[in-house]
């Protein structure tokens, strides 16, 4: 493939993914600072006050099973020592249908009724930007959405890969930026600039964003190809009598610095109890949620241990997806500079279509040029 072939692609990918793009980007970029966000809108049921440990599990349960009687637990985060209320997802009995609600981890006070998963702003930002809202959109596909973004995911890897090459030489002129010169060259410099400064973030972004949505597309369509819905929870899928708190606090006996921090109850009959959580490591990108214990959901006895530490390359790669796609592995620094680069996109679709158009213009006008002119021949032609 030649460098002009190239680079006409490039161009119309840019445009293809334009719109798109500027929504993921945007909505990326705000929701970098997602937890901040709740809980500054939401202090009440966001929020808490941190007290000196956590309620018993067991009563936490059993608080939830009292405020939420039609709802059956359907997984739960737990937030509580990072300040933040501890994070319910219910599914209606009788239904399959999600519902997200909030509980204060020190005192089992409910802080919210169950909405639906994206009822508040920040929940419906992330809806759009993993699936542009093109979900469960009766007569499509359930998963449309999902699709979409993981195609436009790999577009912005074609992209950044392929503005990489088409400047594979940027590093001669990478800070240049003649102001002084025409749009058309300030727009050039511009997007040259940014795109080669960004790229290396917006390619983890891509990689990490296609491959999280593919997989879930994937596993959908695995688990449902043959037509069959999802479970309806009529009845509960695990025994109440389990002692949790006993799961919680022996954890450590399994897996050596193990915390817990979140739990998937079964969602459909034979399922097992399974604690996500992290461990202590040297590495600072390994996810909080890379390791996992799974219990059986009647008995609770121990039915596999999944330690992240322990395994291949590839499998830690793949987990350190979560905290690059987020931006949160160094805290504050990482997500302003994620925040920032995320935003850089809107920058480049605006520079590349003008770029796109005015080399189309400029093609369109030497064409009838040379039209022109042979048209005048042609006619010297026709009066000798």
């Amino acid at each position: 493939m030649t460098k002009k072939q190239l680079y006409k692609m490039h161009g119309w990918a840019g445009l293809f993914c334009l719109i798109p793009f500027m929504l993921i980007c945007l909505t990326g970029s705000i929701l970098v600072f997602k937890t901040e966000i709740d809980m500054w809108l939401m202090p009440d049921i966001a929020a808490v006050v941190e007290g000196e440990q956590r309620l018993n599990a067991n009563r936490l349960l059993q608080q939830i099973h009292q405020h939420y009687p039609d709802y059956e637990l359907g997984s739960w985060e737990l937030l509580g020592n990072n300040g933040q209320a501890d994070r319910i997802y219910l599914i209606k009995q009788g239904t399959d249908i999600w519902y997200k609600a909030h509980i204060n981890p020190f005192t089992g006070d409910k802080l919210s009724e169950p909405t639906l998963m994206s009822h508040y702003l920040t929940d419906w930002l992330l809806e759009l930007h993993y699936t542009l809202l093109l979900n469960d959109i009766r007569g499509l596909d359930e998963h449309l959405g999902t699709a979409f973004t993981s195609i436009f995911a790999l577009l912005l890897i074609f992209l950044g890969i392929s503005g990489l090459i088409i400047y594979r030489h940027f590093w001669r002129r990478i800070f240049t930026l003649r102001w002084d010169q025409r749009l058309l060259v300030v727009f050039s410099d511009l997007h040259k600039m940014v795109g080669t400064l960004a790229s290396p973030i917006l390619l983890v972004l891509g990689i990490t964003g296609g491959y999280y949505n593919i997989a879930i597309y994937v596993h959908e369509w695995q688990e449902h190809q043959d037509g069959q819905e999802h479970h309806k929870i009529s009845a509960r899928l695990y025994n109440s009598d389990l002692n949790f708190e006993q799961l919680f606090t022996q954890t450590e006996q399994y897996l050596t610095g193990f915390e817990t921090t979140y739990v998937l109850m079964p969602t459909e009959p034979k399922y097992p109890i399974t604690l996500f959580g992290k461990v202590s490591s040297n590495n600072p990108l390994l996810s909080d949620y890379g390791s996992t214990l799974t219990f059986d959901a009647q008995t609770g006895n121990l039915l596999n241990s999944y330690d992240i530490r322990q395994q291949s390359f590839v499998m830690v790669m793949v987990d350190t997806f979560r905290k690059l796609h987020f931006g949160n592995f160094a805290g504050l620094t990482s997500k302003v500079i994620y925040t920032i680069v995320g935003l850089t996109p809107l920058l480049l679709g605006i520079t590349g279509a003008y770029l796109w158009i005015s080399r189309r213009n400029k093609r369109a006008r030497k064409s009838h040029s040379i039209n022109a002119d042979s048209a005048v021949l042609n006619s010297k032609r026709c009066q000798n």
